[in-house]
């Protein structure tokens, strides 16, 4: 049996069920579908279970994409403001911290209810557990067929299928290969915010260490990005959000383009400036510190052992090792030669070529009437709201374009 409605949504997660409640508030018929046995599953587990839903400081320039045109002018028909206003509009109390807006619950499952009552309310249909295995234009209609056999027509598509990051909840990269059967060029995804592999003995030695630092990638001597926050040394290498903030290229680098010379680099006493550092390591050293001793109170005790080895024996001990151990700790680099995986990955870098979507409808050049929201399109944010805000607000556009396009 083959039902058939307006617009068919694929993709359950923040992009498609925008897209659904604005198509439907348009006056389409609406059915979403997702390969999940429940809606929202991502959209759950976003800001720590608290889902940082937008940040106060949203801005097209804080994306990178192979279309930032595109992006502004998705911003323009649905910032911020229209946001907000959306949520409101759902019954969801809003709070602000430091720009990063969450729920006044603070808890996520509070955003996929209210979302659930409103797709509920509108008379959206809803298939879960389907498995989309063919999507394909047909005159005027699309057919969309499921692994398990069921069958949908549709007269739009809005594909929110998402990308790969944490594809036990529901994205698993599928969209893709969908995108790309119906004309899209695919811009190879890698995981971004991702852990990094380095194999360096500070790491084993400091495992379990978290301290705030600065971070800065380079990527064949070019400086690519730099950030502030927390650093975690790990078994396998280096984490924390100063970590996953600079992510981006270096994954870029290492696993789309192939590069070798991709380092990190780490101010570990970003709250000193290096001839503080050495005044002090100088004084120390004058007043007899034993090695192991000579970053105490500066660093957590787990580093003297680090320190011993950074300060030679001898007469350097009095005259240049306080030089020599600031500038060490002050830009330590270490070699990365590869990230973590899907699983630990907060987003995807990539995906559809979002210069093969039209502005700002997001409808696809390369097929009339298929329309494309959220992470499944080559547009990266920062940590902070700004993915999900770019859900939101592009799958707000695209439900009201291909309701539109009937």
């Amino acid at each position: 049996m083959e039902d058939a409605v307006n617009v068919a949504v694929l993709g359950g997660g923040a992009a498609g069920l925008a897209a659904a409640i604005a198509a439907a508030r348009a006056g389409a018929s609406v059915a979403v579908v997702d390969r999940m046995p429940s809606l929202g599953r991502k959209i759950l587990a976003t800001g720590g279970g608290r889902c940082n839903l937008t940040n106060d400081n949203l801005s097209p320039a804080a994306f990178s994409s192979t279309a930032p045109e595109l992006v502004a002018a998705v911003f323009k028909r649905s910032g911020n403001r229209e946001i907000r206003s959306f949520f409101r509009g759902l019954g969801l109390l809003l709070c602000a911290e430091e720009g990063r807006v969450f729920p006044a619950t603070n808890q996520a499952a509070t955003v996929v209810k209210v979302l659930e009552l409103e797709i509920r309310r509108l008379g959206i249909a809803v298939e879960l557990g389907f498995e989309t295995s063919t999507l394909d234009r047909r005159g005027a209609s699309f057919r969309l067929g499921a692994a398990d056999g069921r069958r949908l027509a549709a007269r739009a598509v809005v594909l929110a299928a998402g990308g790969k990051s944490y594809p036990a909840l529901g994205s698993d990269g599928s969209g893709f290969e969908l995108a790309q059967r119906l004309g899209h060029r695919i811009i190879p995804p890698v995981p971004s915010a991702v852990p990094l592999l380095v194999k360096d003995k500070m790491c084993h030695a400091l495992q379990g260490q978290k301290i705030k630092a600065r971070t800065t990638a380079w990527v064949d001597g070019v400086k690519t990005a730099e950030a502030g926050g927390e650093l975690l040394f790990t078994a396998y290498g280096l984490s924390g959000t100063a970590v996953l903030d600079v992510s981006e290229p270096i994954s870029i680098a290492l696993n789309r383009l192939g590069r070798k010379n991709v380092v990190l680099g780490a101010d570990l006493i970003p709250f000193l400036s290096p001839d503080e550092i050495e005044t002090e390591f100088s004084r120390r050293m004058k007043a007899g510190w034993p090695r192991q001793n000579l970053a105490t109170g500066i660093l957590p005790e787990k580093f003297g052992p680090i320190i011993s080895r950074l300060v030679s024996n001898g007469e350097d001990l009095k005259n240049a090792a306080a030089q020599t151990l600031a500038a060490a700790l002050k830009a330590m680099r270490f070699a990365v030669h590869g990230t973590r995986g899907w699983n630990e990955a907060e987003f995807t870098a990539g995906g559809v070529d979002a210069s093969e979507v039209i502005s700002p409808t997001l409808e696809s050049m390369r097929c009339p009437r298929l329309f494309l929201a959220g992470e499944i399109l080559d547009v990266q944010g920062p940590r902070g709201g700004f993915n999900l805000a770019w859900a939101w607000a592009s799958g707000l556009v695209a439900g009201r374009s291909a309701a539109g396009s009937r």
